[in-house]
């Protein structure tokens, strides 16, 4: 049995939708879904690694989700025919490669079938990629929900007086969060909060210097990787410092806010085990890796 299929030739065809306009060019290039992927790797990998949430990746989870249904679609399609004779196929693929032949259509059961399990594989790939990334930043929104909607409430209301808004949270999470303290708080008041005095009924005092809401730790111990590929006028090529992130505060201050307090320089490549707080600008910058 002669299966004459390029694997990624087919991961290619179903990673390039076409413009609505025209049907034989496509309107990005196999290069953006590898690209993505590594991306949505990198971001799964880092959100695991981090003790605190990282900004949410919008674009890319976007992307990655038209992509994933794109794919649906095309595995429904093939499934239903039981055949691969779409002529388009064909020919976006010819066109992509500058007019070189790629065998990738075929109408043989055992092509169909192999084509299928190749792009169900890789369907799946990025699905446990995609629910593993939500499913943490849902245990870490669930960890430290006071926190989390503390710092949202502070970020609408400075976005409401000119101010920027808070990036952490997808609108699903913002939404899941809020659900989830009022039916808490809900619970709370019902089950033993309603039976104590109006002064002791607050979930978020900090009365004594104790805060009741804890924060993510952020002298956690994380290993990074640093990728800087600029070059600095003082150092030379491919160094990263954490200068910007460092307060000019207290350190009592700098304790409270969580920010940098020991400046770092780290080479292009290098391996290092710091504390969360000193990189965290670096990672969320793309400047730094979490391992």
């Amino acid at each position: 049995m002669d299966i004459d299929i390029d694997i990624s030739d087919i991961l290619a065809e179903v990673s390039r939708p076409t413009n609505a306009n025209s049907q034989s060019q496509p309107s990005y290039s196999d290069t953006d879904a590898f690209t993505d992927h590594q991306l949505l790797t990198r971001a799964w990998t880092s959100e695991r690694c981090a003790p605190e949430l990282l900004p949410y990746p919008s674009d890319l989870l976007d992307r990655v989700m038209a992509r994933i249904q794109t794919q649906i679609t095309k595995i429904e399609d093939l499934a239903s025919s039981g055949a691969m004779t779409e002529p388009s196929l064909a020919s976006n693929t010819n066109d992509y490669y500058g007019g070189r032949s790629r065998n990738v259509t075929s109408s043989t059961p055992q092509n169909t079938n192999l084509v299928l399990s190749i792009l169900q594989t890789d369907l799946s790939r990025t699905q446990f990629l995609v629910r593993s990334f939500l499913r943490q930043r849902l245990h870490k929104i669930t960890k430290h929900a006071g926190w989390y909607l503390a710092q949202l409430e502070q970020a609408e209301s400075g976005a409401e007086s000119g101010g920027g808004g808070y990036g952490y949270l997808s609108p699903a999470e913002a939404q899941f969060l809020r659900a989830q303290q009022a039916l808490l708080s809900d619970f709370y008041g019902a089950s033993f909060l309603n039976a104590f005095p109006a002064a002791l009924r607050r979930l978020d005092d900090s009365t004594g210097g104790v805060p009741m809401v804890e924060r993510p730790d952020a002298d956690t111990a994380v290993v990074v990787r640093c990728l800087a590929e600029g070059r600095n006028r003082d150092e030379g090529e491919g160094v990263w410092n954490n200068e910007r992130d460092l307060d000019d505060l207290s350190q009592d201050d700098q304790n409270k806010r969580g920010g940098a307090t020991v400046e770092l320089r780290m080479r292009r490549g290098e391996v290092w085990v710091v504390r969360w707080r000193d990189v965290r600008g670096g990672v969320e910058r793309g400047e730094l890796e979490l391992l």
